[in-house]
């Protein structure tokens, strides 16, 4: 399953960038999107957190995966210059069955700017796979729906 989930900001993309980063930013984005965040060393450039979703997973989903909550630890790669990141999820359970990876990019716009997140989810799982993936994509998205008020704040400054 992908998706798309397109976000405009009244700032240029450098103002974005330079704005949306530190603890406070991260902290205030995880109190938004529901999820407790836990820092785990970096490896090399590569930052690592983990996340666990407050909201219990559909019954379905946690039979199948044998966890109440989605949890997985994050890995984001940032490229500055580019104002692009590039993500991918490992989750505690089930890694070889289970891919979430993306990228969010900041662009320039007649606005101001936009950040596209293109992700994919897969979980390869006879009969509640296509279930599992569309509760991860809407905790995904709602995530990110979430947590646009939240960005809006710290970079356009309002």
């Amino acid at each position: 399953m992908q998706f798309t989930v397109v976000q405009r900001f009244a700032c240029s993309p450098e103002t974005y960038w330079s704005r949306s980063r530190g603890p406070e930013f991260e902290a205030a984005l995880a109190t938004a999107a529901d999820v407790q965040v836990e820092a785990l060393p970096p490896r090399g450039v590569v930052q690592r957190t983990r996340v666990t979703q407050n909201q219990p997973m559909p019954g379905v989903a946690q039979k199948a995966l044998g966890i109440e909550r989605f949890r997985y630890v994050q890995e984001v790669e940032s490229d500055d210059a580019a104002f692009l990141t590039r993500w991918t999820i490992v989750p505690d359970v089930m890694t070889d069955r289970v891919t979430c990876r993306g990228e969010s990019r900041v662009r320039a716009s007649a606005e101001g700017c936009e950040r596209v997140i293109t992700g994919t989810i897969e979980v390869r799982m006879a009969l509640v796979g296509g279930t599992i993936e569309k509760h991860i994509a809407e905790q995904v998205q709602r995530g990110y729906q979430k947590a646009e008020p939240v960005i809006r704040r710290y970079v356009e400054g309002a």
